[in-house]
């Protein structure tokens, strides 16, 4: 994920971040305090594409903060940009704008490993011999570019998954079950281990929260119809490796 702040910032592990950063995947609960009045505005990276924009192999920042300082990418004008507008949607276009630069810079440098979601779920070796390399060739470009191992993976894309059918459908009897289902758990006690894991609450207990909480930690969790399409993996996207 990819933060830059528009005012305010977030205090993580003990440091304040105002400037821009970038993080891999969060493998755990993420604490972080916002200073009161903090406003920002995020770009979610996905996976396997990270290595299109940053140069640090994506392994290295596994529940990780890196300041874009550090990259050395210039950074002060989307910011000075940021500050002076109050409109989200001009926001929302500088940045899109600034991406657009970063990736031109780049034209020509390495290409990221990209693996086709559906070939994931296969066992390891089918997926080595598909894409023509070894086992330990695999495990490696792929960590690189994805942050984590096949294993992992395949575990936080069943997370990923059930949250958002649970998030993009109303509570009912026996919801729990049929998303654990769905998304590839053995059982529900599986699935709730997962979000256990992630988020430090069981499923019920996270929704129950989120519908109760616009303003506090939670309240990132409310999505509009048009996100939550994205969230709920609605939207086709193209892959290749």
């Amino acid at each position: 994920m990819l933060t830059f702040f528009i005012r305010g910032g977030s205090l993580a592990g003990g440091v304040l971040y105002d400037r821009p950063f970038v993080t891999g995947p969060l493998t755990g609960p993420f604490p972080a305090v916002w200073e009161p009045g903090t406003t920002f505005i995020s770009a979610i990276i996905e996976p396997g594409r990270f290595g299109r924009l940053f140069d640090p192999d994506l392994n290295e920042l596994c529940d990780a903060i890196l300041p874009l300082d550090e990259l050395r990418l210039p950074t002060a004008q989307l910011e000075d940009a940021l500050r002076s507008s109050g409109d989200c949607h001009q926001w929302a276009s500088d940045f899109a704008d600034w991406l657009f630069k970063l990736l031109d810079r780049r034209e020509g440098g390495r290409e990221p490993f990209v693996l086709p979601a559906s070939l994931l779920a296969l066992p390891t070796l089918d997926i080595a011999a598909r894409c023509g390399m070894s086992v330990r060739q695999l495990e490696r470009r792929f960590a690189a570019s994805y942050g984590q191992s096949i294993r992992d993976s395949r575990k936080m894309d069943r997370y990923v998954r059930a949250l958002a059918r649970l998030m993009a459908q109303p509570p009912r009897h026996g919801l729990l079950t049929r998303v654990a289902m769905d998304t590839g758990y053995h059982d529900q006690a599986h699935m709730i281990r997962d979000f256990i894991q992630y988020t430090g609450l069981a499923p019920r207990t996270l929704l129950q929260g989120v519908a109760a909480d616009t303003k506090g930690e939670l309240r990132l969790y409310h999505y509009d119809d048009e996100a939550l399409a994205v969230v709920a993996g609605e939207l086709s996207h193209s892959y290749k490796y």
